[in-house]
């Protein structure tokens, strides 16, 4: 749908009932987000028989204020005043139609808090960006973004492989701290905001001092008791374990983390060698979601939950 149109929140539900369009998709970021929803709807059948229409947050106002805005919070408030005015979905003579709020997971699923109703669907990965790096291509990306020749690139990725894996392991403790700084409501620099300050240097491994002291600065700016901070994050510590002893550590990380990252481990395949790096943390993102296969199994996620609303 263009970009160049915008509703406040009661004009975009009567544009959904008498729409020719099953299904309204609408999504928090503008960076990956449309282009990654576009594809995992394009590649339904089913949802391309019914018709789709993909929004971002910011295209829909607030009826009373006017006020627009971006991201997890637009999206989930969008979502209030829909299932208030109960047009989640709606019947009209052209047939059913659906809205569907997709958000990032940022491990809600580990700290609380996560929505329960099929218009919301959250992502398997930690957010799109994760999405992107998680199912693209390594050769295939990075060739493109630092123009490898084939040899190099199937060097490199061999080299890389299982990199995000290799992160998560590397993180494990701040992955720890910043979801149970999250589920006990912390305001403090422990956080999915930041990379980690624990481990030193970055990439290597976490300081016993440096991880007390995180621990020290989360339990000193929440609001729970004694007992409710011990409670909580020995459920969030069982929780993340939990995924790790199942192999699915990968699903905890920030995509901002990823592209820091894959750039060091690149940097260090590579040494001296004469590879062009500028702008390719910004962009290497966007290469990889180019390479996602939409034809794979792990779309389905997604795909069943949309087809569901059909």
């Amino acid at each position: 749908m263009s970009r160049r149109l915008s509703y406040n929140r009661s004009a975009f539900a009567r544009r959904v009932q008498i729409s020719q369009d099953s299904l309204f998709v609408i999504v928090e970021g503008k960076d990956l987000d449309a282009r990654f929803y576009d594809r995992v709807c394009d590649s339904s059948t089913s949802i391309e028989t019914a018709g789709y229409q993909i929004w971002l947050a910011e295209q829909l106002k607030d009826d009373v204020t006017g006020a627009v805005a971006g991201g997890k919070k637009a999206v989930l408030a969008h979502y209030d005043y829909f299932k208030t005015a109960k047009k989640l979905s709606v019947t009209s003579s052209s047939g059913k139609h659906s809205i569907a709020f997709m958000i990032d997971r940022d491990n809600d699923d580990l700290s609380g808090g996560k929505k329960r109703s099929p218009h919301v669907i959250y992502t398997e990965m930690f957010d799109v960006e994760a999405e992107a790096f998680v199912r693209g291509n390594d050769e295939e990306a990075l060739a493109g973004i630092l123009s490898l020749d084939s040899a190099s690139a199937s060097q490199l990725a061999a080299d890389l492989k299982g990199w995000v894996k290799d992160l998560a392991d590397t993180w494990r403790e701040w992955v720890t701290l910043c979801t149970v700084a999250k589920a006990v409501g912390a305001g403090c620099d422990v956080g999915f905001g930041r990379e980690s300050w624990v481990n030193n240097p970055k990439y290597g491994s976490a300081e016993s001092v440096k991880l007390a002291a995180a621990e020290a600065k989360i339990s000193a700016s929440t609001r729970r008791t004694s007992a409710e901070f011990n409670a909580i994050s020995t459920r969030v510590r069982g929780r993340i374990n939990s995924c790790y002893s199942r192999g699915h550590s990968y699903r905890l990380l920030k995509g901002k983390w990823l592209a820091p990252y894959l750039v060091y481990r690149v940097k260090g395949h590579f040494g001296s060698a004469p590879v062009h790096y500028g702008g390719v943390e910004d962009s290497v993102a966007r290469a990889y979601l180019a390479t996602c296969d939409f034809r794979e199994n792990w779309v389905n996620y997604y795909r069943d939950r949309l087809e569901a609303l059909i």
